[in-house]
């Protein structure tokens, strides 16, 4: 009679003469016939069963073998165990070793695999990629990781770099796959850049020369010079890695990228006429003063030249007597010139312009302190930084009068304002003009002979005043009949003098006197008088001889 081959112990099986007995490591495919949770029961040529316990079941972690088969299926196991109670199968083993055998011809292609992160161990991370591998810490990333624990539990991208069948040890990289998918995204990045493009990046290291910035795939080099536009002594001080920052490319050489963050700011002068305008009255510093005039840095990399003509309302003052560098002052902004980024300052009109405040007007009489007297003329001061000239003309109703000989610097004078332009800084004055003209207002006239007193004489003549500053020129050929060779021999300056006028034109003051005509014109009225005499008696001695022979006649 024929057994039941569940009922037969593994001897009888054995005996059986049309039955093989598997070897261990032979890989064998049966029916699954029972499922608990911790084992299944397969059924081995409908002659024999095989177990298989959870562990040895799957790769995954289950807890029970009814997740992963169920009665009916069909599975294939390796023998690990054959004795005369049991025959023990391993899927995993199968498992195992297909698996070994995919990951084999993966690191032989350098495929890419997806692996799971399990555990962080000493040196790096042990992933899942079907079966364990190790991941060092150095092969993470292409950067620097120091919090391992971040990547537990994470699917990353790794390749296989080591393969050691006959222990079956597995080292995988990260940092290989990242390295190769920033070179593809670089690649794209870089085919498309274009020089003066502006990008937006991050500050991911720092040098003593400058700071790297990484925008996308790419990385370029900001060097220290193209930072700021202000002077940056340390790259430390301007940035910090992890800083946003926008740049532009300025030069590309090959795959090496240089960029600019000053070239996406405003420059210091742009910002400055951004917030500022002609007319504001600001303070700065003095920085440097040159032989034109004074720079003075009125923000950070903002300077404006004040001219000398800017400096003071007193033209006469010199630059290091109104500046100093290192001095605060206050400026008004004259002019910006914003495509050559200068700035033209004064410093003279923070304050009103003391011509518009003077406060006077032509024919006003005013007094003043003479500050130089030249050839010109003379130079006086009426006002605070108001200087004017009274020209040698205007000095006196006397035109030989010399300027020099009335005023000297420091005198303290009163002038009429003649002539005054507020917009070119010219005033007119007059010393003369302080009195009435005294020409206008004479009554002699020419032939008069009138009262003087010499005050001056020279080699050509004599000088005198017959009112004040009415002096007429007495020539040596007029003071006396006689030949002299020197006025001092007959006229001193203080002697009173009759003459007469030769020559009277008021309105060019000009007065011609005469003594010598006095006497001529004295001698000859003697001289037409005696004449008139001698006339009458001849007259009288021939009417009266006449006058005899008539009366002999009758």
């Amino acid at each position: 009679m024929k057994q039941n081959p569940e009922e037969m112990t593994m001897s009888e099986v054995l005996s059986m003469a049309n039955f093989d007995l598997p070897a261990v490591n032979d890989v064998i495919e049966g029916e699954v016939v029972r499922v608990t949770n911790q084992e299944v029961t397969v059924d081995i040529h409908g002659a024999t069963e095989g177990t298989i316990y959870l562990n040895e079941l799957t790769l995954d972690k289950v807890d029970s073998a009814k997740d992963v088969v169920k009665i009916g299926d069909k599975i294939k196991a390796m023998i690990k165990k054959v004795d005369d109670e049991q025959i023990l199968l391993s899927r995993r083993a199968l498992l195992e070793y297909e698996r070994f055998q995919e990951l084999k011809t993966a690191f032989e292609k350098g495929e890419t695999l997806v692996a799971k992160v399990e555990r962080v161990v000493k040196g790096g991370l042990i992933v899942n990629i079907g079966l364990e591998a190790f991941l060092p810490a150095n092969m993470i990333d292409v950067k620097y990781v120091s919090d391992l624990n971040q990547y537990v539990s994470q699917e990353i991208p790794v390749r296989i770099v080591e393969f050691n069948a006959r222990n079956r040890k597995i080292k995988v990289s990260r940092k290989m796959v990242i390295a190769e998918q920033l070179k593809a995204a670089r690649d794209e990045q870089f085919s498309t850049l274009a020089l003066g493009e502006i990008v937006e990046g991050e500050v991911v290291r720092i040098e003593k020369y400058g700071a790297f910035v990484r925008f996308g795939s790419l990385e370029g080099l900001v060097h220290i010079s193209e930072i700021s536009h202000l002077p940056v002594a340390n790259v430390e001080d301007a940035l910090t890695v992890g800083q946003k920052v926008s740049a532009k490319v300025i030069k590309i050489d090959g795959t090496k990228l240089q960029l600019s963050i000053k070239a996406t700011l405003m420059t210091p002068f742009e910002q400055f006429a951004s917030t500022h305008q002609v007319g504001d009255v600001l303070d700065g510093q003095v920085v440097r003063l040159m032989d034109f005039g004074a720079f003075v840095e009125v923000t950070a990399g903002v300077e404006g030249l004040v001219h000398l003509s800017e400096l003071s309302w007193d033209h006469k003052a010199k630059l290091d007597e109104v500046v100093s560098e290192g001095q605060t002052v206050r400026v008004r902004i004259l002019s910006m010139d914003n495509k050559n980024h200068r700035l033209a300052l004064s410093i003279k009109q923070v304050e009103q312009d003391p011509w518009v405040a003077f406060g006077h007007q032509v024919g006003d009489v005013i007094k003043g302190q003479v500050t130089n007297v030249t050839d010109l003329g003379a130079f006086i001061k009426v006002a605070p930084y108001i200087e004017g000239l009274c020209h040698y003309t205007e000095a006196s109703w006397n035109p030989q009068m010399k300027l020099a000989s009335m005023v000297a610097p420091m005198d303290e004078v009163e002038v009429k304002i003649i002539s005054l332009d507020a917009k070119k800084h010219r005033l007119g004055l007059s010393l003369r003009q302080v009195k009435s003209n005294p020409w206008e207002s004479v009554t002699f006239k020419t032939l008069d002979v009138v009262k003087g007193t010499v005050v001056a004489t020279n080699d050509r003549g004599a000088f005198v005043a017959v009112e004040e500053d009415v002096v007429g020129f007495l020539p040596m050929n007029q003071i006396t009949e006689k030949r002299i060779s020197r006025v001092e021999d007959v006229l001193t300056v203080g002697q009173e003098v009759e003459v007469k006028v030769t020559r009277f034109e008021p309105k060019q003051f000009k007065l011609e006197l005469s003594i010598r005509r006095i006497v001529e014109d004295a001698e000859r009225e003697e001289f037409n008088n005696y004449m008139q005499k001698q006339e009458a008696m001849e007259n009288e001695t021939l009417g009266d001889l006449f006058g005899d022979a008539l009366k002999n006649l009758l």
